[in-house]
């Protein structure tokens, strides 16, 4: 990649003939250096996880560019946990910065980074993901593997596959109703995380 070094002494000026100044400035070099860093600090999670939102981006229209998710994953996944836990500290975080406004460089050299639709949707859809991923927590805490499976599914079709959960539905909703609570679910799902989420290796 042909790149030229920026005045300033911090970041590179790279060609990019989309724009009108035919240059974007960044900061390769230290952008290296805080994802490797994050992955020794979190002993790899944050690598995986950012393995598992790159396709939750893919299979979701890429609402998202990879580096912006990078980015936002380096400001909220700091030591190891669970990767469902990881995903859930993503999820929440990411959908409350979306909310207020642009992602900033990391690195504070190049400008705010650009979404692939408009920042209303890419909300709703991190929001959506979140939600999901709670109601598997909750799923898994209360003993309901196959309705966290399916609530997982809808989060990473292509990697968790689906379970039919009519059987652990059925039983949930009658012991609410038992209880005198309401039979809705937060999602509207006949649902809710396969076997505990720790067994799939997140």
């Amino acid at each position: 990649m042909t790149a030229i070094p920026h005045p300033s002494g911090c970041g590179l000026y790279i060609p990019n003939t989309k724009i009108a100044d035919q240059w974007d400035r960044a900061d390769p070099i230290t952008h290296t250096r805080m994802v490797l860093q994050a992955i020794k600090d979190t002993k790899v999670v944050f690598a995986r996880t950012v393995r598992f939102l790159k396709h939750w981006n893919g299979t979701h229209s890429k609402p998202m560019c990879s580096w912006n998710i990078k980015a936002l994953a380096l400001d909220c996944l700091d030591q190891p946990m669970p990767l469902i836990d990881a995903l859930q500290v993503f999820f929440t975080y990411a959908a409350d910065e979306i909310d207020k406004g642009p992602t900033p460089d990391p690195a504070d050299v190049a400008g705010p980074i650009p979404l692939n639709m408009p920042r209303r949707e890419v909300h709703k859809r991190l929001s959506t993901a979140r939600d999901y991923i709670d109601l598997a927590l909750e799923h898994e805490a209360a003993g309901r593997p196959l309705s966290a499976q399916h609530a997982l599914h809808q989060v990473l079709p292509e990697l968790v596959p689906d379970a039919d959960a009519t059987v652990e539905e059925a039983d949930r909703l009658a012991s609410t109703v038992r209880a005198g609570g309401t039979a809705a679910t937060g999602l509207g799902l006949a649902v809710g995380i396969v076997t505990p989420t720790r067994a799939w290796g997140i």
